[in-house]
């Protein structure tokens, strides 16, 4: 959420930080996106696993200065890092 909460930032700039981050279809998913246009600046707290994570995927509800986004995670092995897939704003 921290590379993604960047609006200052140039597009190359905030993709190339969160490609490491995402999962392919995810960093496919976000490439184009105007980070002037992602309406979160700041994490403001520490993440928590939402009820029903498997060691495969999980969700993480993390707050952020305009409420707690729903990080999506998974991984093909149990081994393996944690990627993101999706990444999803408060309700408004």
């Amino acid at each position: 959420m921290t590379a993604f909460a960047r609006p200052g930032v140039d597009e190359t700039t905030w993709i190339n930080g969160l490609y490491p981050y995402l999962t392919q279809e995810a960093g496919a998913a976000y490439a184009g996106t105007n980070p002037a246009k992602v309406p979160v600046t700041e994490v403001t707290g520490v993440g928590s696993v939402v009820d029903g994570a498997t060691e495969y995927a999980l969700l993480v509800s993390v707050p952020t200065n305009i409420g707690p986004y729903v990080v999506s995670l998974t991984r093909q092995a149990p081994t393996d890092a944690w990627l993101a897939d999706r990444l999803t704003p408060p309700a408004r």
